[in-house]
């Protein structure tokens, strides 16, 4: 049978429905269509007309098959709403099917723009944390009172935890007490400023202390409220190291040419002019002094020359090359001590050695540590009192010092005694020679034997260096692990400067 006609009341609702831009569909309780709106006849085409089984015509279409019984009569389903594609174009709607007098009816409201509004968002978010998590720098947000409300891994991993563990707890529950506060600092000084600021701090993270630059700034609603903040972290140690690095490259290259340019012309000019002296001849007399004159200074040409060869080594392969071979430290102590008595007569030179004291070291860069050491000890120490060397064996290890009376060394340079280009309190012309290469230059090679240094400075007991070598240098250079801080020992009777690795 054919649908039946709706009555009076029925025709003016489904004008109503056909005036709205909406589209409506209704069947009857055998699923024949019954009515059309205008926006459905233009959506289906020639597709369905009224008479048709829907089931046939517009279900797939519409997708009532995934919602509706279609096997029972249209008036016995339940009201239905979903989301559906149109299958052509980019059409979406919003699908409402509801019992109805006699009838089901399918109502279909346009909510393409809706769709895609939420499809942008979604991308959006999507990139956000896309973003949030590809960086490496760490980003957050906090509420008010401080809680982090987002954060990413990174973040997270710089306070070494996890997000979870992060969001929703304060600075003060996630920081030492002295950071939170510094942290709450710059909240507040956000909220002051009303815009975002920038800033520079150090702060201790779980692999030491690491340096950060944060760009903080408030978060406002549409009225123009702050409710929150924001902030983006990035991990600058690594640039901070490396601007350190560059100043010291810069320092040293300062340090290098005023050497050259000074240290270096200075003997080599008098050179040049004692040649000229002695080339215009004279007395034998002259002519020796003037021949000394000119070898003094060759020699401290070729003294610097092996203290900036040693030094650039070191610093550009990281070490300096030894070549073990076996040493006895006793007969070493003895030629260094015999060289100095010669060169200086006058001062007293007093050797002492106990136990088996060889080794497996490179003789000559041993020689020239302890002929640096006693150079010094000569050259601070007070004429009349004696430079003691001493050397002993111990069971796996050999011990070397050198010991000078006089003034110790000022406390605020005992850290930094083992440093380039740094130096001992010079009080006399005779230190002219003094580039604070030397000791850096023997720690270099004390390490590179595997060894120690330390120097102990008092008033009462002097200065004294002592090397410890153990009895067979490592096959690859290299110094041992850096001391920690806590074994440097500073008490009224002594001070004690150590250095047990790479300062």
């Amino acid at each position: 049978p054919a649908p039946s006609a709706p009555g009076a009341s029925g025709l003016g609702l489904l004008a109503l429905l056909d005036g709205l831009p909406e589209a409506f569909l209704a069947v009857d309780a055998g699923w024949r269509v019954t009515y059309l709106s205008s926006r459905m006849r233009e959506l289906l085409g020639d597709r369905a007309q009224p008479g048709d089984d829907a089931r046939k015509k517009v279900a797939k279409l519409l997708a009532l098959g995934d919602h509706l019984r279609l096997d029972a009569p249209a008036t016995e389903q339940s009201s239905v709403r979903y989301e559906h594609r149109w299958p052509e174009g980019d059409l979406c709607f919003d699908v409402s099917t509801r019992p109805v007098e006699g009838a089901l009816l399918v109502h279909c409201r346009d909510i393409t723009h809706e769709y895609q509004a939420r499809g942008e968002l979604q991308r959006a978010a999507q990139l956000f944390q896309a973003v949030l998590e590809g960086t490496t720098d760490a980003i957050y947000i906090k509420d008010l009172e401080g809680r982090y409300q987002i954060i990413n891994t990174a973040g997270a991993h710089a306070l070494g935890r996890t997000v979870a563990q992060v969001r929703d707890h304060s600075d003060a529950e996630l920081f030492p007490a002295n950071e939170a506060a510094v942290n709450r600092k710059h909240d507040q000084d956000v909220l002051e400023a009303g815009h975002p600021l920038t800033y520079e701090d150090a702060q201790q993270g779980p692999d030491g202390e690491r340096v950060w630059l944060t760009t903080k700034g408030p978060l406002l609603d549409p009225e123009g409220q702050v409710f929150g903040f924001f902030g983006i972290s990035r991990d600058i140690t690594q640039r901070k190291w490396a601007e350190e690095e560059v100043r010291r490259h810069s320092e040293f290259q300062e340090h290098l040419m005023g050497i050259i340019s000074h240290d270096i012309r200075s003997p080599l000019g008098a050179i040049m002019n004692w040649s000229r002296v002695l080339a215009a001849g004279g007395p034998a007399e002259e002519t020796a002094r003037t021949s000394q004159r000119i070898a003094t200074a060759a020699v401290r040409i070729e003294r610097l020359t092996r203290l900036l060869l040693d030094f650039t080594r070191a610093r550009l392969v990281g070490g300096v090359v030894i070549e073990p071979r076996g040493t006895d430290s006793q007969e070493l102590l003895g030629k260094v001590a015999h060289e100095f008595r010669v060169a200086f007569p006058k001062r007293h030179i007093v050797l002492e050695h106990k136990g088996n004291t060889q080794g497996q070291w490179d003789p000559d860069r041993l020689a020239q540590v302890v002929s640096n050491l006693v150079e010094n000890a000569l050259k601070y120490g007070p004429p009349e009192a004696p430079v003691r060397l001493v050397t002993r064996g111990l069971r796996n290890k050999v011990i070397i010092e050198v010991h000078n009376e006089g003034r110790p060394i000022p406390e605020a340079l005992l850290p930094h005694l083992f440093e380039p280009f740094r130096q001992g309190p010079q009080t006399t012309r005779t230190l002219k020679m003094s580039y604070g290469l030397g000791l850096y230059i023997v720690r270099e090679i004390v390490h590179a034997h595997g060894g120690t240094i330390e120097v102990a400075s008092t008033e009462k007991d002097g200065t004294t260096f002592t090397v410890t070598l153990p009895r067979r240098a490592p096959p690859k250079k290299g110094p041992p692990e850096p001391s920690s801080p806590d074994s440097k020992s500073s008490t009224s009777k002594s001070r004690r400067a150590s250095r047990r690795g790479r300062s």
